[in-house]
């Protein structure tokens, strides 16, 4: 990089783009700035990229990228022309700043990647792999267009690896996604994507792949290797794989023995670095006993934290905290404000407990019809507590008329499946001589 930019660029592209701590994007977009008060052609590239692409956690401006993209072009950046077509703002009088063609800004740009720089080499890999040269030089017919694809697809890759070689992070990203995925022609092999990675460890930044390789490694059940990369992570402060080895402790079936103490010890240090899913499954640990001691309390705070940082599925328990006053005081309408966020979200969400809430208006206007219908849909997928509701509602006469043997049955349904309070309900009743159930006396 050091033939083709100046000290500032450099930096401002080793932050950027060769490593993945994203505390220091900040600092390389403000060496962008610098580069570019100084009127370096390239730097107008690179900070385009920023506001059209989000580079850097830049909020994207497209206005701000033709800007500077006419710029750096009035400048004879070729990486500007390539850049503003990959944009497709390279038209008006972004174009007009042209002096000369497209080709010539690619022949340029070539030069510079067959020279070895880095992020030459990974513009020119885009411009084989989104169908600019296919598009713009190529213009094959119909029939050779699947061909061409493929070609350009392989010239793409080869480029993608020539700049991760170099530790270009979106490079290796590419790379790696086309084989993994087979795109755009490439032939998908998961095998190889990943083989091709691991030669990339110490050439590259992957803290950011590292889930990814656990998660593909765990679908191949290559569960040595999931776990390699889970410790790896650990040690790397990556909290995503804090969670994946804490999941694979909880459940002792990938790679490791259960231990559901070290699980919740994962769980906490990533819910102590502020992640949600460390946060959830904290939660879940305390509210179930594993690893501890049930403990409602501990078990609410987390999964209040969780949904606070946007966990998917964290209203689904606090929903049940809220319903049963499990460390917290009973509240209804909160329990019910989960739910509806569940359904806003086209989440699952804890049918028999609105069933039971419409049933009684509790948080809610009383629906009988909805209520019963809600728990016969929950009961009829196995819901325990949903048949201790329906026992209730025929017992009691909620919205049907008494009917002590669909009572009864329903009560047995429940007692199957262990729900609390189901056995003494059935002890509630006795069957006559002629076999039919009638409430016991006294």
């Amino acid at each position: 990089m050091e033939h083709y930019y100046s000290d500032t660029l450099c930096k401002a592209l080793r932050l950027l783009y060769f490593q993945a701590d994203q505390s220091k994007f900040p600092e390389g977009v403000q060496l962008l700035e610098k580069a570019v008060k100084a009127e370096e052609p390239h730097a107008f590239y690179f900070l385009a990229r920023c506001y059209g692409w989000g580079d850097g956690n830049v909020k994207e401006d497209e206005k701000k990228a033709k800007n500077l993209s006419k710029r750096g072009i009035e400048l004879g950046s070729d990486l500007c022309v390539l850049g503003a077509d990959r944009m497709d703002i390279l038209k008006g009088d972004v174009k007009d700043a042209m002096t000369g063609t497209l080709k010539d800004a690619f022949d340029g740009v070539l030069a510079m990647a067959e020279n070895g720089e880095p992020m030459a080499q990974y513009a020119i890999g885009l411009f084989y792999f989104w169908g600019d040269m296919l598009l713009n030089f190529q213009k094959p017919s119909k029939e050779d267009f699947a061909k061409f694809e493929r070609e350009n697809a392989a010239q793409a890759l080869n480029w993608f690896r020539r700049s991760a070689e170099q530790g270009c992070i979106p490079a290796f990203r590419n790379a790696f996604n086309s084989v993994r995925n087979g795109t755009n022609g490439v032939i998908k092999n998961l095998d190889a994507a990943l083989r091709w990675a691991e030669t990339m460890d110490g050439k590259v930044d992957l803290r950011d792949y590292y889930h990814s390789f656990i998660l593909e490694y765990q679908k191949a059940k290559r569960y040595d290797d999931a776990i390699r990369w889970c410790e790896r992570g650990v040690r790397d402060g990556i909290m995503d794989c804090t969670i994946d080895l804490g999941v694979a402790y909880l459940y002792g079936d990938r790679g490791v023995q259960k231990d559901e103490t070290r699980a919740l010890q994962l769980f906490l240090s990533a819910a102590e670095a502020g992640e949600a899913y460390g946060s959830y499954n904290a939660g879940r640990c305390y509210y179930n006993g594993w690893g501890c001691a049930k403990d409602y309390a501990k078990a609410f705070q987390h999964f209040d934290e969780a949904c606070r940082g946007g966990h998917p599925t964290a209203k689904w328990f606090l929903t049940y905290c809220y319903f049963w006053g499990r460390g917290t005081q009973p509240d209804y309408e909160m329990a019910v404000r989960m739910m509806n966020g569940l359904i806003k979200e086209r989440q699952d969400y804890p049918k028999e407990l609105m069933g039971y809430c419409c049933l009684y208006g509790k948080g809610i206007y009383a629906d009988i019809v909805r209520g019963k219908r809600l728990l016969e849909e929950a009961a009829q997928a196995g819901n325990g507590q949903a048949w201790m509701f329906l026992g209730d509602m025929y017992d009691q006469a909620i919205g049907v008329p008494e009917n002590i043997s669909m009572a009864v049955s329903c009560y047995q349904k429940a007692a199957d499946k262990k729900i609390d309070g189901a056995a003494d309900a059935l002890g509630r009743y006795k069957k006559t001589l002629l076999g039919k159930w009638k409430r016991r006396e006294g």
